[in-house]
């Protein structure tokens, strides 16, 4: 799978070389460098758009920071390309960084609401600031001679240089190249951070906040990251544009263009390097395609004759009902019965513009790269071959115990949790002791997880003191917490379910790593090692908890069973002094549950402090150290499970009534 892909992009950059020498035409010439121009902006935003989630409409504005950052340079101070180049690389980042801070404080609805009006104030700024920008009257530019060849033309013979390219024709070509350069090194950067512990992270994010900063990855810290890479390329990219087009205005970057470019890498498909440049693609050609009738029957039909192969495939294969694919083969073919019933198109330009939107969003999610991702093989794994030794390690490790100098690992003294009128923590003091299992158990609202989410810093108290070790946790928010050594799981599982299972235990090893984010941009020696060490000690927790041979599969495909081990796989990584464990006994059957314990002896045995909620009193009785029993939000019992089991307020909380 990987030579096939190395393959397609060598392919890809051979036709980027050949390119100009068989496209004779500038415009269709002009045409292929507004798509590289587009495909490096929509690359951009594909890391906020598709591998955070959250939406933008602002990168329009973003393009014309650079645009303008380049014209800005002309019209006063007559600097040319080379100088503007990185300054719409600064300049985008800066401005990202500007919109971001604020902006990724709110999510959904609200972010794409902030960078709207983010985008609505630089066209706004880009008009009125006449002294600066021009103004309405826009700037023109003149697309560079970067190597100068007249002169090496005037010593050729002139019958030689008769038959040679105008100075005009080899601007175009030289330009052409400088922009494809562009995008290889665009791809390759952004290949390297989504492959990176950056990437994984931003997925993580998308999947579970909670789960990201329980794990040591800051949410607001990664989302901004992402939000600046992305500005900094649409910055790069607009000053490509402003040459390019050697022209711009104000309303060269509408809110139109935003949702344009949305839609580019929605339609494409989003996480991956393809689809944001077939979106780039599309969006450039498709004036061209509602413009010429007969340019717009050829792609209906090769759109109806994909369309009637994956209904046949999908008969064949019987992946899913007829019902569910019926009606998009209906669609196609009868768009390509429509397009053959058309005389003219321009009348009918915008509502096949909209029906071709809605059809390619509502019937194909992924993208048409995810449409076809159906058709691929499956990559096998490449990290089977390490599994014995990484067995051996990991045995190793786990018989080299953590010893804790503080015989207290944890003190909770006077710990209230208030919630209006409800009082869901009042006043619990708490001891644990280092290298124990200590059990909380409870009736449902007792206040059990109300004290893990008090723990991890998902909750603030309302009064009273946490020390981990002896020092204070207030203040701390939840990746502070995590990185002093407090890891846990959640009574609803909160995987990473578009992530394999060794991508999920290196989202935990994300404290393990010293480079920086341009050793890692730039694959430097450091950042490699650092991957294939935090690789090999995913592949060594996942032998400890049992899933080694299905490092590769993604978390949503496991059982729940194994799911609930993951889970704890991936706090391990952590290296964790505490480990929170909420209910993870719960929906297992009584093989899963065996597994369970013996796991949480290992933990336990290896010097790692665990607090254990759980219904199951037989795995609470079986493995614990000591008990504390909480009802209606304050302690009423704690000592060895023996005595728990036969206290009286105990037996009262959970049956009801008193011991007899």
């Amino acid at each position: 799978m990987r030579h096939i892909t190395k393959g397609f992009w060598l392919v890809g950059i051979a036709a980027l070389i050949a390119a100009p020498l068989v496209i004779h035409n500038s415009y269709y010439l002009h045409l292929m460098v507004a798509i590289a121009i587009l495909s490096i902006l929509t690359l951009g935003l594909d890391v906020v758009f598709g591998y955070t989630g959250e939406v933008s409409i602002g990168h329009a504005s973003l393009l014309g920071i650079g645009a303008y950052s380049a014209g800005v340079l002309v019209f006063l101070f007559n600097l040319g390309f080379w100088y503007a180049l990185p300054l719409g690389l600064v300049m985008g980042g800066v401005f990202g960084l500007i919109l971001a801070l604020p902006a990724l404080r709110v999510t959904g609805p609200y972010l794409a609401m902030v960078t709207l009006a983010f985008g609505t104030i630089i066209q706004i700024l880009i008009n009125e600031m006449v002294f600066l920008t021009h103004g309405p009257q826009g700037i023109t530019l003149y697309t560079p001679l970067l190597v100068n060849l007249t002169e090496v033309m005037s010593w050729l013979p002139s019958s030689w240089s008769e038959s040679l390219p105008s100075v005009k024709r080899i601007k175009e070509i030289q330009f052409f190249y400088l922009v494809a350069v562009a995008l290889v090194f665009t791809i390759w950067v952004i290949n390297r951070i989504l492959r990176s512990r950056f990437g994984r992270a931003f997925e993580a994010l998308r999947d579970s906040p909670i789960a990201s900063d329980c794990m040591g990855v800051s949410v607001y810290r990664h989302k901004v990251l992402a939000f600046v890479i992305s500005a900094v390329f649409a910055g790069f990219a607009g000053v490509l544009f402003a040459y390019s087009e050697q022209y711009i205005a104000p309303n060269n970057f509408s809110f139109e263009l935003s949702i344009l470019l949305l839609l580019a890498v929605a339609i494409g498909g989003r996480k991956s390097r393809v689809g944001p440049i077939l979106g780039a693609t599309i969006i450039v050609f498709l004036p061209n395609l509602l413009a010429d009738i007969v340019l717009f029957r050829i792609v209906a039909g090769v759109i109806a004759a994909i369309a009637l192969v994956w209904f046949i495939q999908s008969l064949v294969k019987r992946s899913e009902s007829i019902r569910q694919r019926i009606l998009p083969i209906i669609l196609c073919l009868g768009f390509f019965g429509f397009s053959l019933w058309l005389k003219q198109i321009t009348d009918f330009k915008l509502a096949i513009f909209g029906v071709m939107i809605l059809f390619v969003v509502y019937y194909l999610p992924d993208g048409i790269v995810g449409f076809f991702r159906h058709f691929m093989p499956k990559p096998k794994p490449e990290q089977r071959h390490n599994s014995v030794a990484a067995k051996n390690h990991a045995a190793g490790f786990w018989n080299n115990p953590i010893k804790s100098a503080n015989p207290e690992i944890l003190r909770v003294k006077g710990l209230k949790k208030h919630f209006g009128g409800i009082r869901a923590l009042d006043g619990i003091d708490l001891v644990v002791q280092s290298g124990t299992i200590h059990g909380l158990i409870g009736p449902n609202g007792s206040g059990k997880s109300t004290l893990m989410n008090l723990l991890t810093g998902i909750y603030n108290p309302t009064e009273g003191q946490i020390e981990l070790d002896g020092q204070s946790l207030a203040g701390l928010n939840s990746s502070q917490i995590a990185l002093k050594g407090v890891a846990r799981t959640f009574q609803n599982l909160q995987l990473f379910n578009e992530l394999s299972l060794t991508e999920n235990i290196m989202v935990g090893l994300n404290h393990s790593y010293r480079s920086g984010f341009l050793a890692t941009a730039f694959a430097l020696p450091q950042a490699r090692r650092e991957e294939a060490a935090a690789r090999q000690k995913s592949l060594e927790i996942l032998h400890f908890v049992g899933l080694a041979d299905q490092g590769d599969e993604l978390a949503k495909n496991l059982p729940y069973g194994k799911q609930r081990l993951l889970e704890i796989g991936r706090a391990l990584a952590l290296s964790p002094t505490l480990l929170l464990l909420d209910e993870p006994a719960a929906g297992l059957t009584a093989p899963d549950i065996v597994e369970l314990m013996a796991i949480i002896r290992k933990i336990r045995d290896h010097g790692i402090t665990v607090i254990l909620i759980e219904h199951h009193m037989d795995v609470v009785m079986g493995i614990c150290d000591s008990v504390t029993v909480f009802d209606f939000g304050q302690k009423i019992a704690e000592g060895l499970p023996s005595a728990i089991q036969k206290d009286a307020k105990v037996i009262s909380a959970y049956l009801g009534q008193s011991a007899t």
